[in-house]
């Protein structure tokens, strides 16, 4: 479980989320919804622990990520707005990157062949639409075995069945126990008893 109390976080100088606390279990995923300008992508950046918090306290499976933040950063995935993906690599040479990283990551064959991959293998990801280089980043997210995955705008760029995929795929770790916390503005239709929503506005947090 991943659970935040009373966050905080500022950037130059302004304070862009406050007051901000959440939770999500194993098996269960949270769903970050606001306006722009609203602090999703600074929040999931900070869960992240890309930015820092001016204050409050983030704990993952019962332990203070400040305790132990070598364990937290092993055990999540996260994707942000951009793909994290070289467009100088093929498509097949990025995800085997990615895996040689890491032990757990493992480059399921499966996993290419239902996000569409298959075919694009040996294509220069400069070459892909911009719908298929974030193919690419979910399938690099989904073949890393963490626990945790920390999403910012997952379907950004998606045409309706890559979303579907995708969908079918959280269900698919939150089935395996995993962890999801999403901030998108475009529905994630995942399994609503596994769901939670957070909304947030310019001036405080909404959790439904």
């Amino acid at each position: 479980m991943l659970s935040a109390t009373r966050l905080e976080v500022m950037r130059g100088g302004r304070t862009i989320v406050a007051g901000v606390s959440l939770y999500a279990d194993a098996g269960h995923a949270l769903v970050i919804h606001g306006a722009n300008g609203s602090g999703k992508s600074t929040l999931i950046a900070a869960l992240a622990g890309l930015l820092p918090l001016s204050s409050g306290a983030l704990a993952w499976q019962g332990v203070p990520v400040r305790a132990n933040p070598a364990r937290y950063r092993r055990d999540l995935a996260f994707l942000g707005h951009t793909d994290g993906i070289s467009g100088e690599l093929t498509v097949l040479e990025n995800l085997r990157f990615a895996a040689s990283l890491d032990a757990r990551s493992v480059l399921k064959p499966d996993v290419l062949d239902a996000a569409g991959l298959t075919a694009l293998g040996s294509l220069h990801v400069n070459r892909l639409s911009q719908g298929q280089r974030r193919r690419v980043a979910l399938a690099r997210v989904i073949c890393s075995n963490k626990p945790l995955w920390l999403l910012d705008e997952p379907t950004d760029a998606l045409d309706d069945s890559a979303a579907a995929w995708f969908t079918a795929c959280i269900d698919a770790h939150l089935n395996t126990g995993g962890t999801v916390i999403a901030a998108t503005h475009r529905p994630i239709e995942s399994d609503a008893a596994r769901t939670r929503r957070l909304h947030l506005t310019r001036s405080a947090p909404c959790c439904a």
